[in-house]
């Protein structure tokens, strides 16, 4: 739905809510269209939020053990900053590949794709090999301040978790 209005009046396809669109799509093109795609997001949620927390963290450590900075607001933000660039980094490419899979047409009655691996060598050898980072700056974007908040929020919560439910009093406040 969210694609609808970046493609020709001639393709749209005008679902007048949400409720039109599932249905349609399962009336014209199977109950599993609306799995396509999932395969991908699923990957890129567990290679982002890999490479996002160890980043994260290795980055804080590294900072605070090597002088750089104190465990404080300011060392967090720039560890999460640098861990919403590794992120994105590396989940772009799938995730471009699942837009892909997503919005695909079928050519003759097949899928224009069969699977990840298949986007991505149609990709590279049409486009070029860095066509994987299309969209890498609003994706950045986008996902810089969630990183910040998120990794922000969950420094604040774990803190307040250690003083006020563990009652670990050597916990450091900032």
């Amino acid at each position: 739905m969210m694609s609808d209005g970046r493609l020709p009046v001639s393709e749209r396809r005008n679902y007048r809510h949400v409720g039109d669109a599932l249905t349609r799509m399962v009336s014209e093109e199977g109950v599993f269209v609306l799995l396509r795609g999932v395969a991908p997001a699923m990957l890129r949620a567990m290679i982002g939020s890999v490479s996002q927390l160890v980043t994260y963290t290795q980055t804080k450590h590294y900072l605070i053990d090597h002088g750089m900075m104190k465990d404080d607001p300011r060392c967090h933000f720039v560890s999460s900053l640098l861990a919403g660039l590794v992120y994105t980094t590396v989940s772009n490419p799938i995730d471009m590949a699942k837009t892909r899979i997503q919005t695909m047409k079928s050519v003759d009655g097949r899928p224009v794709y069969t699977g990840l691996f298949d986007v991505w060598t149609k990709t590279i050898s049409k486009e070029g090999v860095l066509s994987l980072w299309k969209g890498f700056s609003p994706y950045y974007m986008r996902m810089a301040p969630h990183t910040t908040l998120l990794l922000l929020f969950t420094e604040r919560f774990t803190y307040i978790y250690s003083v006020h439910i563990l009652h670990n009093k050597s916990s450091h406040a900032f």
